[in-house]
């Protein structure tokens, strides 16, 4: 056991091709029995984190996984008990899933599980599941242009939307969120807008974004539905995680964006920290989802800037 006293879980993300999440209920030869959490168990003695995704995956539900990348890593203390838990997003995988151990297995919507109650230990990544993987952000000045740009967006995929504000005046501002809120809603999309709660709710937004200078400033998580904090480096996404955000969008990726490209290496390095899902900005082509998901993040966030390809 570490020093910190906390035993180490290997836990998997598996998703079907409509993207719903394998959870597993577990047996009354368990603890907190009757709850549903992500497969995953404890790892042994010699074993890495990753080894162990994959036998305890394989053990309780008959899963064989080809691929696995890290995600996310957190300590979640319970009251007898400590647990870091190291999770893996599995990206190929076959095999008929099965409880193996007699457990019970379903396929849910990570918005909506529909099953009860889901283990305390694994509540935020159902929240971080739950966030889309594909975003775009606009910042052009409130109007048609912008307007534009998120539909342009929506119709290419993008369920959620970073309204910038570095424009026009709050109310302006407002009036521009709120139709690109309601066009967001026909899609089943998200907004946030840079801004603050009050111009959120009055925008219809579901929370708001906020760039780095200003997380430098913030002394705790706004009252909003969804907080993205905007970072650079390994200390932003701390700092992001420390006051309560529920992911960090870290920029810029590629060469050709504003400022010293972190690279996909240093989003590796970045993401193997991480206590909260982050996404990749900057320099960014739909196309490199994959390879973004293969560097821990949750997923890419396209900039009107690239080309103007949103």
């Amino acid at each position: 056991m570490p020093a910190s006293g906390a035993v180490d879980v290997a836990v998997c993300v598996v998703r079907d091709a409509g993207g719903r999440v394998l959870l597993a209920e577990r047996t009354g030869r368990q603890r907190s029995a009757g709850f549903w959490e992500l497969p995953g168990g404890k790892i042994d003695a010699g074993e890495t984190p990753q080894q162990a995704a994959a036998r305890e995956l394989e053990e309780e539900t008959g899963i064989h996984a080809r691929s696995l990348a890290p995600w996310m890593t957190y300590e979640h203390a319970f009251a007898t008990r400590r647990v870091r838990l190291h999770f893996f997003r599995v990206h190929d995988w076959w095999g008929t899933p099965l409880g193996r151990e007699g457990q019970r297995l379903a396929w849910v919507d990570p918005s909506a599980p529909g099953v009860a109650p889901i283990l305390a230990s694994n509540e935020r990544a159902m929240r971080g599941l739950a966030l889309p993987p594909l975003w775009a952000q606009t910042h052009s000045a409130p109007g048609e242009a912008q307007v534009a740009h998120a539909l342009d967006a929506l119709r290419a995929g993008a369920r959620a939307i970073v309204v910038r504000a570095s424009q026009g005046t709050p109310d302006q501002r407002v009036a521009g969120a709120s139709r690109i809120s309601a066009l967001a809603r026909s899609f089943g999309a998200h907004v946030v807008l840079e801004g603050t709660a009050l111009e959120a709710r009055r925008a219809g937004a579901s929370g708001i974004y906020t760039g780095s200078r200003n997380l430098g400033r913030t002394s705790s998580r706004p009252p909003v539905p969804v907080w993205i904090a905007s970072c650079h480096d390994a200390a932003g996404v701390a700092r992001a995680a420390a006051l309560g955000a529920d992911a960090a969008i870290v920029s810029p990726i590629c060469a050709g964006s504003s400022g010293l490209p972190v690279g996909w290496d240093g989003l590796r390095r970045i993401a193997s920290s991480a206590v909260i899902p982050i996404y990749a900005r900057g320099g960014i082509v739909p196309s490199q989802l994959k390879v973004a998901q293969q560097a821990g993040a949750m997923g890419i966030v396209l900039d009107e800037d690239d080309d103007g390809r949103l």
